[in-house]
């Protein structure tokens, strides 16, 4: 038999309506397990804008003593521009330093009142060749053994902190949206079976006349795809609103690295596409299995 469009939009809306509860409840649990993975999703990709951001900037601070002797200024940097470790370094003397102080707190007067320029005290601003983190703490803990040194501001301490943030969240996250998946993709199975059976006459009769498999798999499956679509369509509506969360939790905060955890709108484009196409391929792949098995039966 030839397939018809009206045929399809009719049966397809049919079985839709058919047993709403059903429906409502497989488009929700597939919303859940979608919102779970694009959150997940959206976290990794969060973190790699902040890690790049740590990548492409200063990775730690030598702090000087403030009564440093220039003798042991000049070891340190001999030791930088020797160093086949270090792409590049940057001396920040006194009064440098104490423009960015005065910048920085340039909205608490009392602050600037209680600290002179001669409090300050000077850095070094290292950047690494290689990034990673082992990399970055062993040049730091060879510079802190000389004298003159008073500590070693690692940022890699807090790409470190946000790294484990993100592989436990992401994968609790991924664990949990899997599961949520398995979930869905048994209640569209389910779903699908209950409209078949109640339609088992109808569709015995269609096998009498000679209708194929296919032709009576095909509203089938389209149900499922739109539920699936559906679920997805709402799942990326959350993901726009945990991102959304992120970006005005860290507007608020001190560190600007973390700004760049919120992602653009054609980054999340990206996610709201996988999300379509899983969504699509759990609803189609669920109704398909659940058709063929009662045909098959």
């Amino acid at each position: 038999m030839a397939f018809r469009p009206d045929y399809l939009l009719r049966e397809t809306g049919q079985n839709l309506f058919r047993n709403p509860s059903l429906s409502v409840a497989s488009i929700l649990t597939v919303a859940v397990s979608l919102s779970l993975m694009g959150a997940a999703l959206l976290i990794q990709q969060g973190v790699g804008e902040v890690n790049k951001y740590f990548r492409d900037g200063v990775e730690f601070n030598v702090w000087m003593n403030i009564d440093v002797e220039q003798e042991h200024i000049e070891a340190v940097s001999n030791f930088l521009s020797d160093s086949p470790y270090v792409r590049q370094w940057e001396y920040v003397g006194t009064e440098a330093t104490y423009r960015e102080f005065q910048s920085y707190y340039s909205d608490t007067p009392d602050v600037l009142e209680l600290v002179s320029a001669d409090q300050i005290p000077t850095s070094f601003r290292v950047t690494p060749n290689d990034v990673e983190v082992d990399s970055i703490e062993s040049i730091g803990r060879e510079i802190e053994n000389y004298a003159g040194v008073k500590d070693v501001n690692f940022a890699s301490d807090d790409i470190k902190a946000i790294s484990d943030f993100s592989r436990g969240s992401s994968t609790i996250m991924l664990f949990a949206a899997g599961a949520s998946a398995i979930a869905a993709a048994l209640l569209m199975y389910n779903s699908i079976r209950t409209a078949v059976f109640a339609r088992r006459r109808e569709i015995e009769v269609m096998r009498l006349v000679g209708a194929t498999k296919w032709f009576i798999r095909i509203p089938f499956m389209l149900e499922g795809l739109l539920q699936g679509l559906i679920g997805a369509f709402l799942s990326i509506f959350s993901v726009f609103a945990l991102n959304r969360a992120f970006e005005n939790f860290f507007a608020d905060q001190d560190f600007y690295a973390f700004r760049d955890f919120a992602l653009s709108v054609s980054d999340i484009m990206g996610i709201a596409i996988a999300l379509m196409i899983v969504g699509a391929m759990l609803g189609a792949v669920g109704a398909g299995v659940a058709v063929t098995r009662y045909l098959d039966a």
